[in-house]
């Protein structure tokens, strides 16, 4: 079992930036799953800390597969002014969050070689130029 430890993640400034991203919480109340959640707490205002969640299953009787599911979320804080009637600023609110989730469904007789592949593929296709423009530039492929 990987042990419960810090994440750091470049962002993608001009210049990357490291950010920390810690363990926040764990659930193993279910038999056979477990959920741990990761935040960058820079900033300070909790609705604004990025996050992120890896959740994995193991087989069962009814799915002979294992799961692992990522989620990543980064908020955006909506921009608030102090000039409200009573001259104090409302409390900080998400305007919103722009996330990914991705899921890897591994049977049982899957190889290491296999899922070492699924994992460079996953890597790779991400950092391709086809996902920078689809991502960024919300340009479709053709």
């Amino acid at each position: 079992m990987a042990a419960r430890a810090v994440i750091s993640l470049l962002d993608g400034q001009a210049t990357p930036v490291a950010h920390t991203f810690s363990p926040n919480s764990g659930d193993g109340n279910v038999p056979g799953t477990s959920v741990i959640s990761y935040e960058d707490r820079v900033g300070g205002v909790s609705v604004g800390f990025n996050r992120v969640s890896i959740s994995t299953r193991q087989p069962s009787k009814q799915n002979r597969n294992y799961k692992v599911a990522v989620l990543i979320q980064v908020p955006v804080l909506e921009v608030v002014s102090n000039s409200t009637v009573s001259g104090i600023a409302p409390a900080p609110q998400a305007a919103y969050v722009d996330t990914v989730r991705m899921e890897f469904i591994l049977p049982e007789r899957s190889s290491v070689q296999s899922r070492k592949d699924l994992l460079a593929y996953t890597k790779n296709l991400l950092a391709n130029a086809v996902m920078t423009s689809s991502i960024v530039d919300l340009e479709q492929p053709w």
